[in-house]
């Protein structure tokens, strides 16, 4: 009867090896490789890098960014606050899904200049790059009329946070 038993245990945990492992290849389904450009399926992955993480007005100022849909439509804008957004630039990105945007920043900027953008005032403010499929991408920059942090100026004993 002991070998009956012993023998029945191991055919239970036979089957329930089986079971077990077969429920986890009938969920895992195939197997694929992934795709070199699911950066463009995810909305997660965008990304927004400023040329200079402060700057100052009457100068030029440039942004890269990437992690964006082949040729989508992005929409770069400084925010001040909740109620305030200024548009600086609208355009599409590159087929390899990235941006290069560069502005001169002016305080009254003449109407239909596409190079020239609206200065925001000073302050620590974020730049975002919103795209029409929902993928955003910020990155903070110190706007200033003085000098930057780091130049020997009065923001020096203002550090960033």
């Amino acid at each position: 009867m002991k070998s009956f038993l012993s023998a029945k245990g191991i055919i239970v945990l036979a089957l329930l090896t089986v079971m077990a492992l077969g429920s986890g290849t009938a969920l895992a389904g195939g197997q694929g490789s992934a795709a070199s450009q699911e950066a463009t399926v995810r909305l997660d992955g965008a990304e927004v890098t400023p040329a200079k993480n402060c700057t100052n007005n009457n100068s030029e100022f440039t942004v890269w960014g990437s992690g964006f849909g082949s040729n989508e439509l992005v929409i770069l804008s400084v925010i001040q606050n909740a109620e305030t957004a200024i548009i600086w630039s609208t355009g599409n990105a590159n087929d390899a899904g990235t941006i290069n945007i560069t502005k001169t920043l002016k305080t009254k900027p003449p109407s239909k200049t596409s190079d020239i953008a609206r200065w925001p005032g000073e302050g620590l403010l974020t730049v975002e790059a919103l795209s029409a499929k929902g993928r955003l991408a910020t990155a903070p920059v110190m706007f200033t009329n003085g000098k930057c942090p780091g130049e020997g100026g009065l923001l020096d004993n203002y550090p960033l946070p």
